[in-house]
């Protein structure tokens, strides 16, 4: 990376900083205004959450269809391989949660 470039993203970085600065300040200043921000993000993750939820519902239904269409001798075997599958997948993702 140049000096110009190193310089000009420098600047970018800190005209972001007055300006997340300035906007913090005047919802700093309306309690009522702060209290509906914090709401309407609250309600913005509670709804990914659901969307989440709705996507992992449709996911199983979906495993669990496809198990189905498989052979009786099959199923067991790839029904084992799946939950092996979804427990490393969760633990991942619980890890990266918290």
């Amino acid at each position: 990376m140049s000096t110009e470039d190193l310089i000009i993203e420098s600047f970018k970085d800190i005209v972001k900083d007055e300006l997340k600065a300035h906007i913090r300040n005047k919802i700093e200043e309306d309690p009522d205004l702060h209290a509906e921000i914090k709401e309407a993000v609250a309600y913005y993750f509670h709804q990914k959450a659901r969307s989440v939820y709705a996507e992992l519902k449709a996911t199983r239904a979906a495993t669990r269809l496809g198990l189905r269409l498989l052979p009786d001798e099959l199923q067991g075997e790839v029904g084992e391989a799946l939950i092996g599958l979804f427990e490393k997948e969760l633990g991942t993702l619980l890890d990266k949660a918290l």
